[in-house]
């Protein structure tokens, strides 16, 4: 049997693989964990990132130190738990790239995330509908760190504070 090499840092199925770098917001229930952005989790009661906050909620992936072409990214939209509604999701998520060190600087929750140089490559209204979302950004770019920024859910009341995404995808391209 022949084995396909593949390049260094690119899945199979062509996205490049990711490391949470800095959050703003996450909580210690698992189902619940930032780290089910780069977990191939879409269940239910399974990988979402659950924002305890009407918006703003970012989250910082880096490319392990190195510099790589952004060019696509696919969002997969998802809410956790059963008791989770559709307009918990994230409804308008702003993506920034960064091709400095300077994002290493975040490191606490108390940290602030444009206390670094960020680079706005696209804006994104959701759909309120669970499954993938394909972002083609204007032109490629090349970049250390994304930042995706959750800005506001589909209209919760204010007694559910959370905007819920659950997984972002990085492709070099389109």
């Amino acid at each position: 049997m022949e084995q396909t090499l593949l390049p260094v840092g690119l899945r199979r199925d062509g996205s490049l693989y990711t490391r949470i770098e800095w959050a703003s917001h996450t909580e210690s229930d698992p189902k619940l964990w930032v780290v089910n952005v780069i977990r191939d989790d879409n269940r239910r009661n399974g990988g979402t990132w659950g924002a305890n906050t009407m918006g703003p909620a970012n989250v910082v992936l880096s490319f392990f130190g190195e510099e790589q072409t952004v060019a696509k990214v696919r969002i997969f939209r998802n809410v956790g738990v059963d008791i989770s509604v559709l307009e918990e999701l994230a409804k308008t998520i702003r993506i920034y790239v960064s091709n400095t060190d300077e994002p290493e600087a975040l490191r606490t929750a108390e940290d602030a995330v444009d206390s670094v140089p960020w680079t706005l490559v696209k804006t994104v209204e959701t759909e309120k509908a669970e499954g993938w979302q394909e972002v083609i950004l204007d032109a490629p770019v090349q970049a250390k760190y994304v930042r995706f920024e959750l800005v506001e859910n589909h209209g919760t009341p204010p007694e559910i504070p959370w905007t819920e995404i659950n997984e972002f995808k990085i492709y070099p391209q389109a």
